[in-house]
């Protein structure tokens, strides 16, 4: 089966290892990869994956440069889409905008509790907005995270007021909305015109039932397969995706023709894949 990883992360090479160190242990995780490039690549290409979406995080408004010229340096359009971040707080971020649009770049990423908003707040609004004017892609941590607890800043009910308040935009909601709140991301998140992708689905362990009830609730076409590595690989998930019953035919939409389509690629380019 054909595949694109929404969701993984990469960290430049000379921090990745105190990165994936250091998040492990926030989260009580233990990685799949090193973090690098390099290594992600190579798992990738071993698990028989075409081509993957490394998010990036500005956690603080100084590394938000940083942040977004390494995702410049590392995506190639083709194999590795490397989204940028902007945070809230720095009076930089319309600029960083326009400059990773400028770039090459497809999208963005905000974690709320790793940037510290609340995802509904009227300043990030604002930011949201002015990333969806330019037609970028802005991909949200969904519901908790292991890292924090509790949990509130991404909460389901939070992204809802966002979904709601920009109908037919291209907003992505990470691990089936809201992980942990698979109620919550029916109610509030799939009534809207709105992706979910399925990221962190094995190491999570995310329930059969919530899988199949947070699909069916979105639908085949507004699902996404994200695994989260290094937390999780792309295989585990698959893995777990098969093991929720799902029919074949919404699992080829949400394993690549769904992102095939999100990022803009060529009939050839899908063919190739």
């Amino acid at each position: 089966m054909k595949l694109i990883d929404f969701h993984t992360h990469i960290f430049p090479d000379p921090l990745a290892a105190r990165a994936v160190e250091s998040l492990g242990k926030k989260a009580g995780l233990t990685p799949f990869t090193d973090g690098t490039e390099r290594d992600t690549r190579a798992l990738m290409e071993g698990e028989g994956v075409s081509a993957f979406v490394a998010l990036n995080i500005a956690t603080l408004p100084k590394n938000e440069r940083n942040v977004n010229t390494f995702a410049l340096s590392v995506q190639d359009g083709r194999k590795l889409f490397a989204f940028g971040s902007v945070h809230p707080d720095s009076p930089s971020a319309p600029d960083e905008l326009r400059r990773l649009k400028d770039g090459g770049i497809l999208g963005i990423k905000f974690h709320c509790e790793y940037q510290e908003f609340d995802a509904d707040h009227p300043r990030a609004m604002k930011l949201y907005e002015a990333a969806l004017k330019l037609g970028l892609i802005v991909v949200f941590h969904g519901g908790d995270d292991l890292g924090f607890i509790p949990c509130l800043r991404a909460s389901a009910e939070k992204l809802g007021r966002v979904a709601a308040a920009f109908p037919g935009e291209k907003l992505v909601f990470a691990h089936f909305g809201a992980y942990r709140q698979a109620e919550g991301a029916i109610e509030f998140l799939a009534p809207h015109d709105v992706y979910c992708d399925t990221s962190f689905a094995a190491t999570g362990e995310v329930p059969p039932e919530d899988i199949r009830a947070v699909v069916q609730a979105f639908g085949p076409d507004r699902v996404l397969f994200g695994s989260d590595c290094p937390w999780d690989t792309p295989s585990r998930v698959l893995a777990a995706l098969k093991g929720a019953g799902l029919p074949a035919g919404t699992l080829e939409r949400i394993c690549f023709w769904n992102a095939a389509r999100l990022l803009g690629l060529a009939e050839e380019d899908r063919a190739k894949a």
